[in-house]
């Protein structure tokens, strides 16, 4: 069910408080990010982030509390409820995957409402209250950070503008200047962070080697993960929402071609991308190791599926469904699949889960079935049977899944329970987190000075944008291949030095520049000389695809659009044969415009009422310009121009003399 669209507008009557109290009343009740539900909450769920199981959590604590990563202090009244219905209203206009950068930027202004001790009150928010909140956007945190902060300052500013919450003489600039990218080929510090985003070598050669030494479970997860990010540049939350079926075998001009089927994210839509030749064994691999090490918990997810309140019973325990009263021994067996389990299973039932315990014939104590049972399904993901953070995908079609605790290197596996994995289950590992051994220290592989391997998984989609750029493919390529919405977000992502950049130049000149260039044949173009040209009456002329255009472009820039066939400045000349083969071109191709225009029409889509009766005049404009041209009693060489009631430029100095056909609406220029 689609959430309806929120509009506040201020009444010009009520003073800035009662417009205040107005909004915040209004978004108090509204859906969006659950504001209805939770709106007295000081901590607020507004779902998941893609390819993480943990909640996507709001908190309106202060400024300090946040920066000591506390809950508590809450922002004080009345800024609190405003912030609440700030984020509610700003989300409804312009939704963000993540709410950080707005709720900083709130704090941000309570701290300096209370700094100048204006009792956090939002409606005392003018340029000094700003300015200060700026300064504190900038403490502790680094230029990047509070720049964007600044800006959602300066936003929010315009926004309570624009109600009447606040009243400025003018608008108001945070002034923050916008960090410097490192963006130059050639000085050190460039060179420093290109070698920061990318991979080494000897990482590289240890992901290889991973990728066909790896034998424990986690272990192939992880690496077979890795190999899927090197087959394609994509984002570790894309790979976490890879379904069972990604792979994708091509058929018709991708025949022989195999293709990895990606949810999209950041703006671009689902995609299905075809591998290089050379990683298709990789991929096709990779997939087949996470199928079969994550085949047992994708039967608990299906199994679950089919039977959402009901306890999986693990092979040898099936004959325990109808017993009520379950001794520990039972309960270590239904867990774990080990009757020696019983202190863990004692621990895990009455100190963990709070349990009663039960009389039970031959034992100290039991727990009842149904009690083990409701304990043990409520471990079901939050969101099941959907994957947390992908609510199109279901859990029994996710590759993302093993049996609970079965990544854990301590921990007992439940053999009746499964858990989705996230992107921290792969990038833990990856040895960029302290605390944590690392992929690459199992398996003894260091740099080629002996220090730690250390990756970030996003540095892997930087080194396959590295040699797609070194490869030569376009920035449209780059951003296709990429998954992003905007070729201008390869930036970033374009790590080649200087001589990189020079090399293919430097090679085109010592071959010959111009050696692989198709001479021009045929004859040359027909000029006309200025007398010529004098002598058809016009002041300036160019040529289109089916005559010429005499708007004199000095004077101001086509006001058409260059829809040259609707304008009254297009004219034609009879006896031009490859205008005259546009002309009908055109027709054929309005008619099939017009056609599906009716089928829209029909079904009521918005807008296609315009688009029949544009269409219907092109066509008519079209006809009537093919009836002259093949009209015998027009000689060859005749200038035609249609007559058009509303065109936005009409030009009548120096026209020759037209004859007017009355029925047809057009004139024949003599």
């Amino acid at each position: 069910m689609s959430t309806p669209v929120l509009n506040f507008t201020p009444r010009a009557e009520l003073e800035a408080l009662a417009n205040l109290e107005a909004f915040v009343a209004l978004c108090r009740g509204s859906d969006v990010l659950g504001a209805a539900a939770q709106f007295d909450k000081n901590v607020w769920v507004v779902g998941y982030f893609k390819g993480h199981n943990k909640v996507n959590r709001v908190i309106f604590s202060t400024l300090e509390a946040s920066r000591e990563d506390k809950p508590v202090p809450s922002l004080p009244h009345p800024f609190l409820d405003f912030a609440k219905a700030t984020l509610v209203y700003l989300h409804d206009k312009r939704p963000v995957t993540s709410q950080g950068p707005r709720i900083a930027a709130l704090r941000c202004m309570e701290a300096a409402l209370r700094e100048l001790s204006k009792g956090s009150r939002p409606t005392a928010v003018d340029e000094i209250v700003l300015d200060s909140a700026v300064e504190l956007a900038k403490q502790k945190v680094s230029p990047g950070v509070a720049y964007r902060t600044a800006g959602q300052i300066e936003y929010i500013a315009d926004f309570m503008r624009s109600k009447g919450f606040i009243r400025f003489r003018q608008s108001w600039a945070h002034g923050v200047k916008k960090p410097q990218e490192v963006g130059s080929r050639i000085s050190k510090e460039a060179l420093a962070a290109r070698q920061e985003k990318l991979p080494s070598a000897a990482t590289l050669r240890a992901l290889g080697a991973i990728f066909h030494d790896a034998i424990e479970p986690t272990d192939i997860l992880v690496a077979s993960n890795t190999g899927l990010m090197l087959c394609a540049p994509e984002r570790i939350n894309e790979v976490m929402r890879l379904r069972r079926n990604c792979l994708v075998e091509g058929d018709g001009e991708f025949r022989g071609k195999l293709g990895l089927r990606w949810s999209g994210s950041k703006g671009f839509e689902n995609t299905t991308k075809w591998l290089p030749t050379e990683m298709v064994p990789i991929a096709r691999k990779a997939v087949a190791n996470i199928i079969k090490v994550t085949t047992s918990a994708q039967k608990l997810a299906a199994w679950y599926t089919e039977n959402p309140k009901k306890l999986y019973l693990p092979e040898g325990a099936e004959e325990l469904r109808d017993t009520k009263v379950l001794s520990l021994e039972e309960i270590a067996l239904i867990l774990w699949g080990d009757e020696t389990a019983s202190e863990s299973a004692k621990s895990w039932a009455h100190r963990t889960n709070k349990l009663p315990k039960q009389s039970l014939s031959g034992h100290p104590f039991g727990f009842l079935f149904e009690d083990v049972e409701r304990t043990v399904v409520a471990m079901l993901p939050e969101t099941f049977p959907y994957v947390p953070g992908a609510p199109e995908l279901l859990c029994s079609e996710s590759m993302a899944l093993m049996r609970t605790n079965e990544t854990h290197s301590e921990k007992a596996t439940y053999l009746c329970m499964f858990s989705c994995v996230d992107s921290g289950v792969i990038t833990n590992r990856f040895g960029a987190r302290e605390g944590r051994r690392s992929i690459f220290e199992r398996f003894n592989y260091t740099e080629d000075d002996g220090s730690p391997i250390e990756l970030q998984s996003h540095s892997l989609r930087h080194y396959l944008n590295m040699l797609a750029q070194t490869g030569g493919l376009s920035s449209a390529e780059i951003a296709i291949f990429s998954g992003r919405a905007d070729k201008k977000q390869n930036r970033p992502y374009d790590h080649m030095t200087s001589d990189e950049v020079q090399a293919p130049i430097s090679q085109a000149l010592k071959d010959g520049f111009t050696s692989e260039l198709e001479p021009v044949l045929g004859a040359g173009r027909e000029l006309f000389t200025r007398s010529e040209f004098k002598g058809l009456g016009l002041t300036a002329a160019h040529t289109t695809d089916y005559g010429w255009c005499a708007h004199d472009f000095a004077s101001e820039p086509c006001q058409m659009y260059r829809d040259c066939i609707n304008c009254e400045e297009q004219e034609c000349i009879k006896g031009d044969q490859q205008k005259e083969a546009n002309l009908r071109l055109l027709k054929s191709e309005t008619e099939y415009l017009l056609k599906q225009a009716q089928e829209a029409l029909s079904e009521e889509e918005y807008g296609a009422d315009t688009w029949v009766k544009h269409q219907l005049l092109t066509l008519e404009r079209v006809n009537a310009l093919l009836s002259i041209l093949e009209d015998p009693a027009v000689p060859v060489g005749a200038r035609i121009r249609l007559d058009v009631s509303n065109a936005p430029l009409i030009t009548t100095d120096d026209v020759h003399p037209v004859k007017v056909i009355k029925f047809t609406r057009r004139k024949v220029l003599a």
